[in-house]
Parts: structure tokens; sequence; C-alpha cells
């Protein structure tokens, strides 16, 4: 079994065709099952690799969204350390990044390479108008083969608030839970979480704007076993405190 494997639920009786990943944004809500996720892993590392030469840092300054776990697994993937970052000065010493729109002019001046931009959508829709030398990740992506043929990696190589995030915590959890996620990606406990809960098979529901929705309604549609990173007393936390 490798990481990427584990990292998108893909392992023991999970169907993969069941939902894995699910924005509950309140633009739109999206879904992808565990084998749409691996989709988008295996065209965002092809894309690394093939597209970009395989670097070996690949920066993420991107609110909580399944384009950003997608991204992040895709570094794993590949054998990079992914810089997950709050700012684009911590940037400085990626190859590659994948920024909003409105970071990726400072993007290319933290120096990076190669800056890639997403637009926030709730489905990935393109951006608008972007600055010179900036691509726009969701009209190169697609053109990228659907499956992942590289070698497998060992443990995840992470990076936030500037060192690595740490060995990942062991959690309550199996491929029967739906954990709902907020808070943003630079909080390391919150990324530790994400990263656990998937590698446990678990699916993921995930809330970019706590205050913009109805926690209790979404917890009950949708079947939410526990939650981490939000005010939300009726649910376990993954972390079983």
């Amino acid at each position: 079994m490798t990481p990427l494997q584990a990292w998108t639920g893909l392992v023991g009786d999970r169907d993969p065709a069941q939902p894995l990943l699910t924005l509950l944004d309140p633009a739109g809500r999206v879904e992808l099952s565990g084998a749409t996720t691996a989709n988008w892993v295996a065209k965002s590392a092809n894309l690394l690799v093939d597209g970009l030469g395989g670097p070996a840092r690949v920066g993420l300054l991107l609110p909580l969204h399944w384009q950003a776990v997608a991204l992040l697994l895709a570094g794993v993937a590949t054998g990079a350390t992914v810089v997950v970052a709050a700012d684009p000065a911590e940037l400085a010493g990626c190859e590659a990044a994948f920024t909003t729109a409105d970071a990726a002019e400072a993007a290319l001046d933290a120096g990076v390479d190669d800056v890639l931009a997403l637009s926030g959508h709730p489905l990935g829709a393109p951006c608008g108008p972007l600055p010179p030398m900036v691509t726009d990740y969701a009209r190169e992506v697609p053109s990228y083969a659907d499956h992942w043929g590289g070698r497998a990696t060992g443990p995840a190589r992470v990076e936030v608030g500037g060192g690595p995030l740490g060995e990942l915590p062991a959690l309550e959890l199996t491929g029967a839970d739906r954990v709902l996620l907020g808070g943003p990606l630079t909080e390391p406990v919150t990324l530790a979480v994400l990263l656990a809960a998937l590698g446990s098979g678990a699916a993921l529901l995930l809330v970019p704007d706590p205050s913009a929705v109805d926690l209790e309604r979404l917890a009950a549609q949708e079947g939410a076993t526990a939650a981490h990173g939000l005010a939300f007393p009726g649910l376990r936390s993954p972390l079983g405190r």
C-alpha cells in the first residue's frame, strides 16, 4: 500500500465510489468520491512532474478547499516537501507554488519560479485575468493523466509555520467516520488531523467559513460523526479529547 492510497481513503473495505471530500461552502456544496479525489491527486502530481519538472519544494498558499487537499496530497505523492504558507514570503525557496489569484504576484516577488493560481470557486472554476508569468491551475491541470505512476514515497514531508509538521496523530477514526473540519491549513494541528483522518479512511467535510453556515444543520444533514477546529460541542473530537 502506498501513502497516496492511504491518504485518499482507498484502503481496506472502503468503497472508492463513496464520498471522501465534501466542501461545505456558502457558495455551493461540492462532493468528491475517493476515486475522484485520487483522480485529481494524480492529475496534479503529473502536472508537477511532467509540467514543472518535479520541484523539490512545492508551496501552498490557499484556503481550506478540496483543491488544496488534492494539491497537498499531489506534492507529497511526488516526494516533494510541501510548504503550507500563511503569506507569500513563506514561499521563498519553493520552485513551484499554488496560490490564490490575489497572492500570485507576491509569490513571484518571493522568488517562486512557477506560480499557479486558483480561483477559490467551489467547483474549481478558472480564474479571471492573471498577472504575467502566472498560470491558471484550472486551465492547466485537465490535460494531465488521470493515473499516478510515480514511485511510492515515504512519510509526508510537510512544513508549516517555518518547520516540519512532525508525526501525524493517532486518531480514533475508521472508514465509517465523517469529520467536520474547520480552520486554516496553516494551523499545524488542523493540517495534521486532515492528513491523519484521510490515512484512517475517514471522509472529510471541509468548512472554510464556519461563521457563514449553520453547523448544526450541516452536521445532521451530512451525517458527521466527529469535528475538529469548530465551535461545535455536539460531536466528539477525532483526537479523542
